[in-house]
């Protein structure tokens, strides 16, 4: 669902030690302070249109707070609102089928089972 809807590009940047000449996308991290997460953390995403205009970002929770991997409660609202907002066209069924995958698949607290 989420490739008939988006065209997915990763980019490598703030690599550490050797990792940041052999992984490192060059211009990576231009381009992210291009789309405001130069101060996001990772993962950092830009929702673009078919010419490249921003849309949307993933710095959407409280104080302009990067979503990151939506774990909690409130990220997953924020980023199923991203979803709806850049993928019109996905359908109300599919949108509930990937949000019960990220509450199912949510990073755990530290010390819980």
């Amino acid at each position: 669902m989420i490739d008939d809807n988006y065209a997915l590009v990763h980019i490598d940047v703030m690599e550490q030690g050797d990792k940041k000449t052999t992984l490192e996308n060059a211009g990576g991290v231009d381009m992210m302070k291009e789309y405001g997460g130069e101060k996001s953390g990772l993962p950092f995403y830009a929702f673009l249109d078919v010419k490249g205009k921003k849309i949307a970002d993933s710095n959407v929770m409280p104080r302009g707070m990067n979503i990151g991997y939506p774990g909690s409660p409130e990220e997953i609202t924020a980023f199923m609102d991203l979803i709806k907002k850049t993928a019109p066209r996905l359908k109300e069924a599919d949108r509930e089928k990937l949000k019960a995958y990220l509450v199912e698949n949510a990073p755990k607290p530290a010390g819980s089972q």
